[in-house]
């Protein structure tokens, strides 16, 4: 062995042993600071699972519990670590026999339920707050009935589309609620849908506005806003008159006019010139100083817009009819 390679194999074993030396003293310094911070005071949320038991089957609870209590507790790291890990706590039951009352609203104040959870906690452990304060549900025993789904908020369709059609599986739905609260109700609201310049069809889930000590069932309910584009058309529609005596018959020149309009593509063959009506008023006409005439748009199908009238003026003429044909 060259002397070069020896000077080489031990300033490597001088390295090893100081690096080993150095990863004893950092595994050691990491175990003491892990036990002093283990040892400090923390602060620490646990949310402990709430249950309502022993509920009759003819019972309807009508106001929705939270999943859970949220308890933020105060200790050393250690204990909060052992709670966190070793799933020390158990689940909160409230017994409804216990609390059951003429009114069908109980109120549980949060001390009643915090009594459960004091007694799995260790001395040196301090409870920081709690939520809720206080828990209040409201039953019946299945006093019910239907009322309608009523949407709510403003949905609009995009520049050249229009809202075709709306639909809901769901007319009316049932809500349960004492009998005082059953007579305040008189539909299922939902909450605000607020859908602008919509281009396509879209299908939302809607919820019911809460109600205090009522229930809907379903709870929701899927709204298709069904979007259709918008095409123009025309027709031919006759003129017809309106108010004129037995003895006086009015003619137009011409006697029907062009009505361009915009509608869905799905109404695009269904609409013609025998939906609208096109009038001319002869009490209008007894003020007429020339023998032009505006015509008026009596009626319009559902579904056209932009709905234009070529031409809007025409001439006219009344004309005496015969005692022979008046009858």
């Amino acid at each position: 062995m060259t002397l070069k390679n020896a000077s080489k194999k031990g300033l490597a074993m001088i390295w090893n042993r100081q690096f080993f030396i150095f990863l004893f003293f950092l595994a050691l310094s990491s175990v003491f600071w892990a036990m002093q911070a283990l040892n400090e005071t923390y602060e620490e949320d646990f949310y402990i699972p709430l249950r309502l038991e022993g509920v009759p089957g003819n019972v309807v609870v009508t106001t929705e519990l939270p999943a859970a209590l949220h308890v933020r507790l105060q200790d050393k790291g250690v204990n909060l670590i052992a709670y966190r890990t070793t799933n020390r706590f158990k689940d909160i039951s409230i017994d409804f026999a216990n609390y059951a009352n003429a009114a069908g609203h109980v109120m549980l104040p949060g001390t009643e339920l915090m009594k459960q959870v004091n007694s799995q906690l260790l001395p040196s452990t301090h409870v920081v707050a709690y939520k809720p304060d206080a828990l209040d549900f409201y039953y019946n025993y299945g006093q019910c009935k239907r009322v309608p789904v009523v949407l709510t908020g403003h949905v609009s369709a995009g520049k050249l589309y229009s809202l075709a059609q709306i639909k809901c599986p769901h007319d009316s739905v049932t809500v349960y609620a004492t009998r005082e609260v059953l007579d305040t109700i008189t539909g299922a609201y939902t909450q605000p849908l607020n859908l602008r310049n919509l281009t396509d069809t879209m299908q939302v889930k809607a919820t019911f506005q809460a109600v205090r000590g009522a229930k809907f069932v379903p709870a929701t309910t899927q709204v298709t806003f069904c979007i259709d584009r918008m095409v123009e058309k025309t027709v031919q529609v006759p003129v017809q008159q309106v108010n004129f005596p037995a003895a006086k018959q009015l003619r137009t020149f011409p006697g029907s006019v062009k009505v361009t309009f915009q509608v869905p593509m799905g109404l695009y063959r269904k609409v013609t010139g025998n939906d609208f009506v096109i009038v001319v008023n002869y009490e209008e006409l007894l003020h007429n100083k020339t023998n032009m005439c505006r015509l008026a748009l009596k009626s319009v199908p559902a579904g056209a817009s932009h709905v234009r009238i070529v031409p809007q003026d025409v001439e006219f003429v009344i004309e005496d009819v015969p005692e022979n044909e008046m009858e």
